[in-house]
């Protein structure tokens, strides 16, 4: 559909009334298409970085002092350097030292590896909140480490930063729209492609966007709801 509308639009550019808002509505299929992909990329690309931040964090918390420095370098390095340097060097750099990777794996990668680093604070936050005091209770009644990792900390742990790992997945969902650079058709990529062909941008970039309020908004809200609830959890 993309190729048969660039070929349309080359050959005849478009009259005013081709652009008009009613027009740029025969195009939200196509962007609903390139939403669902959006939703998937986030959602996989989350479930990644929740768990390899929960490792990432666990180095640094609870590792020997190799592994600490190694998940403390990691963290450092991804937070520094811009995602789009990322993305560019898992889809064109990679290629280069023979390693290739589809481009839905890129960007599943480069996102989930990204916010790791992100996480990952976020959970070592957490661990860091729960009173030592319930550590050593739990070693006293005969718990070894492992299980009081799994059973006390963690669980608290998880609670605290539920929050802030929902903020993180509305930002990451908008970060989304940088893996239009490495061949995915998403919502951005399909804008683009659309806006270019039609002429029409300023429609269709309202559109877009409030496709992308529409999906995020409701994230917020139910961020907002957690934590107050979890306030009160904690006030009673």
């Amino acid at each position: 559909m993309h190729e048969g509308l660039l070929q349309k639009y080359t050959e005849r550019p478009p009259v005013v009334a081709e652009r008009a808002p009613l027009a740029a509505v025969k195009f939200l299929p196509t962007l609903l298409k390139g939403a669902l992909v959006t939703i998937g990329i986030s959602l996989l690309s989350m479930m990644l970085a929740v768990l390899l931040g929960l490792i990432l964090a666990m180095m640094r918390c609870y590792g020997n002092r190799w592994l600490q420095k190694a998940s403390t370098a990691y963290i450092e390095m991804y937070r520094g350097t811009p995602l789009l340097i990322q993305l560019y060097i898992l889809y064109y750099g990679l290629p280069n030292v023979g390693i290739s990777l589809g481009a839905f794996a890129v960007a599943i990668l480069g996102l989930g590896m990204n916010y790791a680093a992100y996480e990952a604070e976020i959970y070592r936050a957490g661990m860091q909140a729960i009173p030592r005091g319930q550590t050593e209770a739990a070693l006293s009644l005969g718990m070894s480490g492992r299980l009081t990792l799994r059973r006390i900390i963690l669980p608290q742990a998880l609670r605290i930063a539920i929050p802030s790992m929902t903020n993180d997945f509305i930002a990451l969902f908008k970060d989304s729209s940088l893996v239009s650079v490495v061949a995915i058709t998403e919502l951005t990529k399909s804008y683009g492609i659309l806006a270019a062909a039609s002429m029409d941008f300023f429609t269709l970039g309202i559109i877009t966007a409030l496709l992308y309020f529409g999906m995020s908004y409701p994230l917020s809200l139910y961020a907002r709801k957690l934590e107050k609830r979890l306030k009160l959890h904690d006030r009673n």
